[in-house]
Order: C-alpha cells, then sequence, then structure tokens
C-alpha cells in the first residue's frame, strides 16, 4: 500500500454509514479570539478561533487555558457543540439509552452534553450506567490522549488499519506496537490516525496512550479532524458505479488510482478495512481522497468522465457519477463538386 502523505487540506467527511459526517461548510464568520493566553503566533490560535466560530466554547471568559488537561466533561461539552445538529436527538432513544451517572445529575452543567454523546454511542463512562452501584462519567477526571483517538475514531467510523499495513508504511517499535501487534486498549486507533495524519507521537518516538491531553492539543486534533481530513471512501462505491459500464474492478481501481494533479478529486492512498484484531476485510479497499470541489474529471483509459457534485445523503459529503464519452468517428472529407474528373467518360 502507497504511504498516505500527512494531511494539509482536504476534505470534510468519513464515508462510512452510522458515522457522524464531517462539517463541510464551515462558519462563514471567523470569530475574534480574545483570550489573553492564545496569541496569533500560537500554533493552535486557528484552531481555537474555529471553537469560537462554532460557539463551542466561551466568548465571555478571559482565558483559553491552552496547556491545562481538559476533562471529560469540558471535552464532552466541547465536542457536542461542535458536532450539534449531526447528533441524533436522545429522546428519540430507548430508555437504556439516557445516561445515568452519579458524578453527572440533571442539574450538572454538562448533563445535556454528556447524554447526547452517550446516547449516540459515542462516548462511555468508566463505570457503566447499568452497574448495581450506579454510573461513573470520570466528569472532572482528565481525558486521555487514548480515549481522544478512540472517541474520534468511534464518533466519525474511521477505517481502522491493521498491524502489516502500519508497518509497512513506516511504524515503528514504541509505545502502541510492539513490531507485530498493536499494544494497549488504544493502539490501534492512534496509529490509525497517525497514518491519516490526525495525530502524532512525541520526539522519542512515544505516543503515551495515557498522558492527558491538553486544551490546546484537543483542540489542534477536533480542528485538524473537521476541517483538514481527507475523504475515505469504500473502493465499491467506486467499482460498483464503474461495472455497470463494463469495467473489470481491477480496471476501475487502477483508473481511480491514476487520479491525479487536477483541481476537482486526487487520489492520496488506500488501505485495506481492518474488521478483527489481526485481519483485514480481503472484499473492500478504503480510497483516501482529496475532494476539492464539484466538477467532471475524464478518466483517460476508460473514456469514461466521472462526475463529483456535492451531496447531503453520503457522509462524505459528495455524490459519484460515470458516463461512457461518445468518441465521434472520423468523418471523410466532402467531395469537392467543383473539381473537374478528368477520367470521366
Amino acid at each position: 500500500m502507497e504511504k498516505i502523505k500527512k494531511v494539509t487540506k482536504a476534505l470534510a467527511t468519513i464515508g462510512l454509514v452510522g458515522g457522524i459526517a464531517l462539517s463541510s461548510v464551515g462558519n462563514a464568520s471567523a470569530a475574534q479570539v480574545h483570550y489573553k493566553d492564545v496569541k496569533k503566533a500560537d500554533n493552535f490560535y486557528t484552531s481555537v478561533e474555529y471553537l469560537l466560530s462554532e460557539d463551542a466554547i466561551s466568548k465571555t471568559l478571559p482565558n483559553f487555558r491552552p496547556y491545562e488537561n481538559i476533562t471529560r466533561g469540558q471535552f464532552a461539552s466541547i465536542f457536542a457543540k461542535v458536532l450539534e445538529e449531526r447528533l441524533d436527538d436522545v429522546s428519540t432513544y430507548d430508555f437504556w439509552k439516557k445516561t445515568d451517572f452519579k458524578d453527572v445529575p440533571n442539574t450538572h452543567q454538562f448533563n445535556q452534553y454528556v447524554e447526547k454523546l452517550v446516547g449516540n454511542s459515542i462516548m462511555g463512562g468508566l463505570i457503566s450506567p447499568f452497574n448495581r452501584g450506579g454510573g461513573i462519567f470520570g466528569v472532572n477526571e482528565s481525558l486521555t490522549r487514548g480515549q481522544m483517538a478512540g472517541i474520534l475514531v468511534k464518533a466519525y467510523r474511521i477505517p481502522l488499519i491493521n498491524a502489516e499495513i502500519y508497518k509497512e508504511n513506516g511504524g515503528k517499535v514504541s509505545d502502541i506496537f510492539d513490531g507485530k501487534r498493536f499494544k494497549g486498549q488504544w493502539g490501534l486507533q492512534l496509529a490509525t490516525l497517525e497514518y491519516l495524519g490526525v495525530m502524532s507521537g512525541y520526539g522519542d518516538g512515544s505516543y503515551k496512550p495515557n498522558a492527558p491531553i491538553k486544551r490546546s492539543q484537543f483542540a489542534n486534533m477536533l480542528y485538524k479532524i473537521e476541517n483538514n481530513m481527507n475523504a475515505i471512501i469504500p473502493d465499491n462505491h467506486f467499482t460498483e458505479e464503474l461495472n455497470k459500464l463494463g469495467v473489470s474492478e481491477e480496471a476501475a481501481i487502477k483508473s481511480i488510482k491514476d487520479l491525479k494533479d487536477n483541481n476537482v478529486i486526487n487520489y492520496i492512498g488506500s488501505y485495506d478495512h481492518y474488521v478483527a484484531y489481526e485481519t483485514v476485510d480481503p472484499h473492500t479497499l478504503y480510497f483516501v481522497m482529496d475532494i476539492q470541489k464539484e466538477g467532471e474529471v475524464l478518466l483517460e483509459d476508460l473514456n469514461i468522465k466521472m462526475i463529483v457534485s456535492k451531496s447531503t445523503y453520503t457522509f462524505y459529503g459528495y455524490d459519484f457519477t460515470f458516463e461512457k464519452v461518445e468518441t465521434q468517428q472520423p468523418t471523410a472529407p466532402a467531395e469537392d463538386p467543383t473539381t473537374e474528373n478528368t477520367n470521366a467518360e
């Protein structure tokens, strides 16, 4: 598999049913960062600006506190506000979807946000609410890097890579990977997000899955996945449509991988779908695509045009249709009626 380049600019949504669709349209008016402890030179300035524009953090408090650990309750509040209408109303769920955590009573400032994320199966408690002694959400506990990775993968249904692909593409022995297998509860999720450019490790090669995540780090990760993430699309979204036009799966995959250097949609990389701890789905390949805008692209080898259009019905925000390009047969030049035929009888 090709190594996926670190994400710099790409689209907005992840293409799996059941996941949260990323926001493909940002807030038109950027909010002014008023915090005393956030300067324009800070590498998290744009991320804080984004959270303000989403009304996800306070516009009145004087400080953002970028180097403090973010708590699970604070995270739930910010993340639920960013996702907002993309979350289902918890009232539509059965009673067992409702939260019942002793540390997040109905009067708690974060109750509605915790309820939203738990009801949408994005977060869970440190102790299940179905525990006989009552559930514990850990509202004031620091969110760890591993927990953050697990939440993002679950929320956006990001396909996970397997150990072999991770190693082939530069994965090194660390505190999340022993060279053959992923380590710990969150090793696989951290490795996948690192592979896609959403998270990165420390200078010593470690990832510190149990370390608390700083508020500035959280802001950067959320901004990156909401605004600077490539579309991850199952190959059958392309191959099945091309097959209807008589194109083999092999030829279809090659044509998609050849999409480069155009201003509509470009191929970045691909990886197999991870379905079990050491197993990949042999039937599904995921393409990582940079979709820049609506438009048409010619698949020259197939003489087929690919039409990219925005859609509210797919989780990656776009729809793809394919049409055969009619080739015009060259016509013979018309005979000049004024030319004298000297061979006529």
